[in-house]
């Protein structure tokens, strides 16, 4: 197990004054994305809202995403938010871009199971970041795209390429 901790810091992150004063409280965090920010490390974290339903919760377009540094998480270097930005033009934000859950989860039946599945995936991005931050091959490359790919929502899918196409459109891969 590596001292990165990707879980531990999303939860800092979104218990931080930035996140209470500047993303509306309605929001939650989606998939983190690392990516190399110069010559430190960074987690650009997403953040959508949702509307549970009886059978399906819909989830929203993603509306905004901050980047922090993985070894300063209190360091914000970016903060977007999308509606404002030319490429994300014509999304409806009034509108669900999908529900929860979707097909790929079908076999996943307890709110237990699916944060096991969770759990695993952040397991593979503190292998990532650890194995990125030592120079060394990433080990758990398949294992990170077959979590990715079963967790990642499709209706969020296109919009999480446009934050960073190269690692999404990575990992996600059976989307």
């Amino acid at each position: 197990m590596s001292e990165i901790n990707i879980f531990q810091i999303v939860k800092q992150f979104n218990r931080s004054d930035f996140r209470r004063s500047s993303i509306p409280m309605g929001l939650v965090s989606g998939w983190p994305c690392i990516r190399q920010a110069g010559k430190a490390l960074a987690l650009t974290i997403p953040y959508f809202s949702r509307t549970p339903g009886k059978e399906k919760t819909a989830i929203y377009p993603i509306y905004c995403s901050a980047t922090i540094l993985i070894k300063n998480p209190d360091r914000l270097i970016d903060f977007t938010v999308y509606p404002y930005q030319t490429e994300w033009k014509g999304i409806d934000y009034t509108k669900p871009a999908g529900y929860f859950k979707h097909k790929a989860l079908d076999d996943v039946h307890t709110k237990e199971e699916y944060e096991a599945l969770r759990g695993q995936l952040y397991d593979c991005y503190d292998a990532m970041a650890a194995a990125i931050m030592a120079n060394r091959p990433f080990e758990r490359e398949k294992e990170m795209i077959r979590l990715f790919s079963k967790l990642m929502e499709p209706g969020h899918f296109p919009q999480y390429l446009k934050i960073n196409k190269k690692f999404y459109g990575y990992f996600c891969r059976d989307i």
